[in-house]
């Protein structure tokens, strides 16, 4: 078991969410490019991971909201890390992070 609670763990991964959000926003375009899809896609992300860094920094139950965002993680470094592998190195790591998560102390 890690020494931290679950919600620290969670508003850890919100800021995340968030910092990834901040990005979207400011530099669409650069991720776009890194990723190799369309900067609309980049922004309908940004939305998703807005979503979820929300649900970690509220939600009563950090364990399933927790558990959705490194499913995201993982369906991200599925689809994206195929074409470069520091996309996948970054997204792997998000998860791996994630996951760590779910054996923090439950409060």
């Amino acid at each position: 078991m890690i020494p931290v609670s679950q919600r620290t763990w969670s508003l850890v991964l919100a800021g995340g969410c968030a910092w990834w959000v901040a990005l979207t926003v400011l530099r669409t375009e650069r991720m776009a490019e890194m990723l190799g899809i369309p900067p609309s896609e980049v922004r309908a992300l940004g939305v998703r991971d807005a979503g979820s860094g929300l649900a970690l920094a509220l939600s009563p139950d950090t364990r399933t909201s927790i558990g959705v965002r490194v499913a995201l993680d993982l369906a991200d470094a599925a689809r994206y890390g195929r074409r470069d592998r520091k996309v996948l190195a970054i997204t792997a790591g998000a998860t791996a992070f994630g996951a760590l998560g779910l054996l923090a102390r439950p409060r």
